[in-house]
């Protein structure tokens, strides 16, 4: 178990850090800008998408560069199916659903923007990284490529 927990974080903590990074940042120019606390929850969820699939591509693509030589479209196609499988059922769920209501709620109910936005992160992503590391490992175990 110790070895999967370092493959695991080896896998998304880089990401995940960036991620946090977006969402406060995100958050508190949506709030400057708009206070609206639902346009913050929703800015700060998308742009956590980004930084954490921006790092998870990058990585991604590099690993496969460094097992071939080069990057072929192919090797593109199958990165991005490797991503649907590993991360198509939690994000959809994550991003459309819990992330931003809990995004929503928690500020309001620290009364903290940026409290809120931390602590808010930290319980989506119990229900989210579940069932990533679940397609995580059957990827591994079911797509060879």
């Amino acid at each position: 178990m110790k070895s999967k927990l370092k493959e695991w974080l080896n896998r998304y903590l880089v990401a995940e850090l960036i991620s946090i990074s977006f969402a406060l940042i995100a958050a508190f120019l949506a709030d400057i800008l708009l206070h609206n606390p639902l346009i913050t929850a929703l800015a700060a969820t998308w742009m956590s998408n980004v930084g954490f699939y921006g790092i998870i591509v990058f990585k991604d693509i590099k690993a496969k560069k460094k097992l071939h030589g080069k990057v072929s479209l192919q090797n593109y196609i199958k990165t991005l199916i490797g991503l649907i499988v590993e991360f198509g059922p939690a994000e959809y769920l994550d991003s459309f659903l819990i992330r931003p209501f809990i995004l929503y709620i928690f500020p309001i109910l620290l009364g903290s923007l940026s409290w809120g936005i931390f602590i808010g992160i930290m319980v989506a992503n119990i229900t989210y990284y579940l069932p990533v590391i679940i397609s995580y490992e059957m990827k591994k175990k079911y797509l060879k490529f």
